[in-house]
């Protein structure tokens, strides 16, 4: 059995990830001033990694006696020899996707559609000869029937009622998950993630957790793609994948994909204890909540290779952020855990965002004025954006300005705002990323930061 999996992109000049903002991707935007246009020049170029989904599923048909192949490329030969097409789905490449989806389907050639986009606006994919997914594709493909006749029903309508239904949405046990072969992918493309460091090599993306339970999910789509319960990889699962990739790629960083890295922390600490106890001489970095970190788990972070870590802040303002139920910690205690993380030389980037619904310019600026405060070293400043599928839509669906939905990419206001418009919005980004990291005390490590500024 021949599987090929198609993983396309759009041609924009700045960096376009699948597998960020819950499976939707983000393209990030920074704006359109001269400092602008130089740090998306520079991190489309030293970023870059697939969803890690696809790489996933590339390991189980493996895993499973298949041939397969993955490219990023529309290649009519190496759609011919494949049995079956796997293709991604993404919301900031969504037109180039269903462009370049049609052209396969046209050919005939049956293919799965894989991705939570995908099943969100599940008509859009579903062409004459293409199959979406629902649900994690990895636990479609642990658990199908690979032959011929199982896999065909899926494309023939008349018998439909004898597909098997009875295949889990999501995958319960994630030790059953072969590892992402990344040894296939990159000697095939680059895998771009270094942070922080421009000689070493780049970060392997990996997986602890799966699940947000967080209020957030108003506006979120983490949950979409991976549900509100959240499912641990047993530790031990977790390290053997770490020593396979200092094995087997000489790779000493990773790049933790969790939504909250250490939403439990009796789980978090006996992971950090297994790493130290193995003496794996790490690096790595972690999004996590700013509410899960106290002196003792920072400094064990620390002592396990935590190199860099990801904050969500969005807002000074309180009453932006209860509109959007988003529950974040003090200014005092913001500060507190900051300043805690620096100390221990542990770098802290936090991500701000700019347009929600009860934002205006004052906000904005006072938001840009406190993140110029805090102790951290790296910022993010993105645009809040009503996805679909998410709760919040239903408040925005008639208001949404963009026809484009590869513009809903995290970087542009894409409904019609009370108080702003995305010129304003785009100058104020201007403003804010030329005045954080234009100062004499950013240049020591500028260059560095250009490497992080993104997740």
């Amino acid at each position: 059995m021949k599987f090929l999996i198609i993983d396309v992109y759009t041609k924009d000049n700045w960096r376009l990830v699948k597998d960020t903002a819950g499976g939707y991707g983000t393209g990030n935007d920074f704006g359109n001033s001269f400092f602008s246009k130089v740090i998306n020049k520079f991190v489309s170029k030293v970023i870059s990694m697939p969803p890690m989904y696809a790489m996933y599923v590339f390991s189980i048909l493996k895993k499973r006696g298949c041939e397969v192949k993955y490219t990023k490329k529309f290649e009519a030969n190496d759609i011919k020899e494949a049995d079956y097409i796997i293709f991604t789905s993404s919301i900031i490449c969504h037109e180039t996707e269903i462009e370049i989806l049609k052209k396969i389907t046209d050919l005939g050639k049956k293919t799965f559609v894989i991705g939570i986009f995908g099943n969100v606006i599940k008509k859009k994919y579903s062409m004459k000869s293409s199959y979406v997914v629902q649900g994690e594709s990895e636990s479609f493909f642990l658990n199908i029937d690979l032959s011929h006749d199982t896999l065909d029903k899926y494309f023939n309508k008349e018998k439909n009622n004898e597909i098997n239904l009875s295949i889990p949405a999501m995958v319960e046990n994630l030790d059953d998950l072969p590892f992402p072969d990344w040894e296939y992918y990159t000697k095939k493309y680059v895998l771009r993630n270094n942070f922080l460091d421009f000689n070493s090599k780049s970060a392997i993306p990996i997986t602890a957790t799966r699940g947000c339970p967080y209020s957030c999910f108003n506006y979120c789509t983490y949950p979409l793609q991976q549900g509100r319960k959240v499912r641990f990889r047993s530790v031990q699962n977790v390290v053997k994948e770490m020593k396979h990739w200092i094995d087997n790629l000489g790779a000493r960083k990773f790049i933790f994909r969790d939504p909250v890295f250490s939403i439990n922390r009796k789980y978090t600490v006996d992971l950090c204890n297994e790493i130290i106890k193995e003496k794996l001489d790490i690096s790595y970095l972690i999004e996590t909540h700013l509410k899960n970190l106290d002196d003792e788990l920072i400094e064990l972070l620390k002592d396990s290779g935590l190199k860099l870590v990801y904050v969500g802040i969005e807002s000074v303002n309180p009453d932006v952020l209860k509109d959007i139920q988003r529950f974040t910690v003090d200014h005092e205690n913001q500060n507190k855990v900051i300043k805690k993380l620096v100390e221990k030389d542990i770098y802290v980037k936090s991500m701000f965002m700019f347009g929600n619904p009860e934002d205006n310019e004052k906000t904005i600026k006072e938001t840009i004025k406190y993140s110029m405060k805090l102790p951290h070293q790296l910022v993010q400043y993105s645009v809040f954006t009503p996805y679909p599928g998410t709760p919040i839509y239903s408040m925005y669906e008639n208001k949404i300005t963009e026809t484009k939905m590869e513009k809903f990419n995290q970087y542009n206001l894409t409904f019609n705002h009370k108080n702003l418009d995305n010129d304003k919005i785009t100058k104020l980004k201007n403003f804010a990323y030329k005045s954080f990291y234009f100062r004499v005390k950013k240049i020591p490590i500028i260059f560095k930061s250009l490497l992080s500024i993104v997740s």
